[in-house]
This record gives C-alpha cells, structure tokens and sequence, in this order.
C-alpha cells in the first residue's frame, strides 16, 4: 500500500508532520480529515533507499494581483470540474505562494466547514478580497453560478492588471531617464566642474558668462548640498502627509485628470475601470443602486468617486445614470453618450462592456503614442543640460586658443 508524507493543521492551528499508508491520495485525505486535520500538502513517498520527503514552500510576503488571479481561475476551473468546493479550496490553497493569502484561505476553509458561506468567511479578510470580490461571490452563490462569478472575477482581475502594467511601465522609462540625469548633473556639478574652475583661477582671467554662471552654481551647491537634500527630503515627507489628508487627495487627483500629456491616459483609465466593473457586477445581477456603491469603494481616485456618488443619487431619485457625467469634464463626453443609448435600450450591461474594451483600446494606443514621445524629449533635454555644463566649462579653454593662436 502506498505510503504519503503530509503535512496538515490541527484545530488549534499548529503544524503537524507525519506519513500514512492509503490506497490513494484522495483516500489518505479522507482518513487525515476525520481525524480534525487540515491537509495543507501531501505526496506519495517513493518506496527505496532514498525517501522522498515533503518539499518546502517558498512563499512571498504580501498579495499580488497574480495571486488573486490564480485563485479564482483554480477556483473555477475546480468546481467546474464537478469537485465540492472545499475540495477545491483545500487545492489552491496548497499552490497559492502568498503567505498572507494561503492563512486567510486556511481561516476560510476551517469557517465554511463551521457552516459560514463562502461569501461571509471571504467577508472576514475584507483587506485581500474587495467589495467586487465578495458581491460576486454572494451573488454566485445565491443564484447557483459561483463558477461563472469566479471566471469573471478572474477576466476582470487580469484586465485591470494588464492595464495598469502598461500605464506604469510608460511613467517608469521617463522616470529612469530623470533620475539620471539628475544624477549626471549632480556629479559633474559636485565633482567635475570644481576642478575646471580650480585651473581658470589659477588663469586669472576673465570667465564667459555662461561659464561664471555655472561655476557659481557649483560653488552654491556644494556649499549647501546638506541642507538641499534636508529640504528635499523635508517637502517630501510634507507633500506625503498632505496628501494623506482628504483635501489634498483630492487636488492630487483632480490635477492627474488634467495633466497635459498623461491626463487624457488617466481620464481612460477611470472610463475604463468605472464601466468595466459596472458592466462587470451588472451581468452578474448586482442590483444597480448596490453596483454604484461597489463601484465607489473600489474606485482610487477620490474626483471620479464623488462622480459616481453623484450618479448614485441622481438614479435613486429617478434620473438618467448618463446625467452627470454630460454635465463634467472627468470623462470623456462619448461615454455619456453611450451610457443614454444603454439605458434608452435596456442593454446598459452590453453597453459598458462596449465602452470597456473601447478605452482599453484607447489607453493602450495612447501609453504607446506617449512612450514615444517622452523618450526623444528626455533623451534631447538631457542632451542639451549636459552639453550646456560641458560647454561652459571648455568656453575658456577655445577663448585662451584663439587668443594664443591671435
């Protein structure tokens, strides 16, 4: 008879080790659960000289998207297989690699086993499964489709994932590039252009202007590099606490939306967030007045959450949900447009998933456009500040030449 090595928990929560011998694996399970345990790994040991014993899991710290992602497909992909659903969660909770997400599953699996729903013990770890999660899930359960809520959970989750990659990966290349530049900068004015201007005193020659300029800002700098990077440092921690506050996250927000280049990519992002989880819980069955409601909690930024409020009250009291958003400048004026037809025809679920893919299609199309563009302008303004500084400091040297050469 096969023999497995296992590790599991106990009611108390500690880890136990050990082997057991089963006809199969699902029955070795079977015989570790009567006996109160929580299987958390198990694998059959090959019979020989050398034993095979358990492997350790390597985890890592926090919840990534990825993780999400691949809990609710295992999920789906389980119970769609026919397997009852703690079976399923038993699976994914031995393949998750989130140290944080594989003890909330344990905790879930030991309350649905105490007669919770799933929906109420996901409802416990509200800080790793979202409102959009959770009504899901309760309307899955409610209306018997838990794996279609589960798959669309997973689309959306990938979606959203996918688009806010593309969105950092087009800020993080200019950021790189600034950093530096400012770094070029602060080595050749610190340490390249104190030595040009050691040789010119020695001259004792009148400096071009350009190159006094720069030597003087040399001079400044180092004089008072600590208390510049004590007042950096400073406004930083100022600027983080302010934005910590309501009002100044708003303005944060606020000026994201109406920046020149990357407002209109923001202004895509929120149009398409806001329809695809509308859109999203909609098809589900999430009553509309409980969907907006979902939709402001999950929504970042605090402008385009207030907007939402706005539409919540307006359809509560009976007005069109497209009358606010004709009456701002937050969105974009088509998706106004669309949301009336959606609601004229009684296909607003279609219709936001329209207006989904079309600004996902848009903020891809622009994150490219502007890749393209910031890159030869941060490449020509780090050109023309190093070149200005080489400049100034070889100006004396072509001045003495023509003079030597005169």
């Amino acid at each position: 008879m096969p023999q497995y090595a296992y590790q599991a928990r106990n009611r108390s929560g500690k880890t136990e080790r050990g082997t057991i011998e089963a006809p199969t694996t699902d029955e070795a399970i079977s015989i570790l659960q009567t006996r109160d345990l929580l299987v958390v790994t198990i694998n059959e040991q090959r019979r020989g000289p050398q034993t095979l014993g358990l492997r350790a899991k390597k985890y890592h710290r926090g919840v990534k998207t990825s993780d999400l992602v691949v809990l609710a497909r295992t999920l789906a992909a389980m119970t769609e297989a026919g397997l009852p659903l703690l079976r399923a969660m038993e699976t994914s909770q031995s393949q998750i690699r989130s140290q944080q997400l594989s003890n909330a599953l344990l905790e879930m699996i030991q309350d649905i086993r105490g007669g919770s729903t799933f929906r109420d013990a996901m409802a416990k770890h509200a800080t790793l499964f979202s409102p959009f999660w959770i009504s899901l899930v309760e309307t899955g359960e409610a209306s018997g489709q838990l794996t279609k809520a589960l798959e669309q959970i997973a689309l959306h989750l990938e979606k959203s994932g996918a688009i806010q990659r593309k969105v950092v990966s087009a800020l993080m290349y200019p950021l790189i590039l600034l950093c530096v530049a400012i770094i070029a900068i602060f080595v050749f004015t610190l340490k390249i252009i104190p030595t040009f201007a050691n040789m010119f005193s020695s001259f004792g020659a009148e400096l071009p202007m350009l190159t006094q300029l720069v030597i003087d800002f040399s001079n400044i700098l180092r004089r008072y590099f600590l208390l510049i990077i004590i007042g950096i440092i400073t406004s930083g921690f100022l600027i983080s606490n302010y934005l910590r506050t309501k009002e100044g996250r708003w303005q944060f927000d606020k000026m994201r939306l109406q920046m020149p280049i990357m407002g209109p990519v923001f202004q895509g992002v929120a149009a398409e967030q806001f329809a695809s989880n509308l859109g999203t819980l909609l098809k589900a069955g999430v009553p509309i007045l409980h969907a907006l409601d979902i939709v402001i909690t999950t929504c970042e930024n605090k402008v385009i959450s207030a907007l939402i409020e706005n539409m919540k009250t307006g359809v509560r009291e009976g007005r069109p949900l497209a009358e606010p958003l004709a009456q701002t400048d937050l969105f974009p004026p088509m998706v106004a447009q669309m949301l009336a037809v959606g609601e004229q025809t009684g296909k607003l679920p279609d219709m936001l998933g329209e207006i989904s893919h079309y600004y996902e299609d848009q903020v891809n199309t622009a994150v490219e456009r502007m890749t393209t563009l910031l890159e030869p302008i941060m490449l020509v303004g780090m050109g023309l500040i190093i070149g200005t500084l080489v400049v100034a400091m070889y100006l004396p040297i072509f001045k003495m030449t023509s003079v030597v050469k005169g």
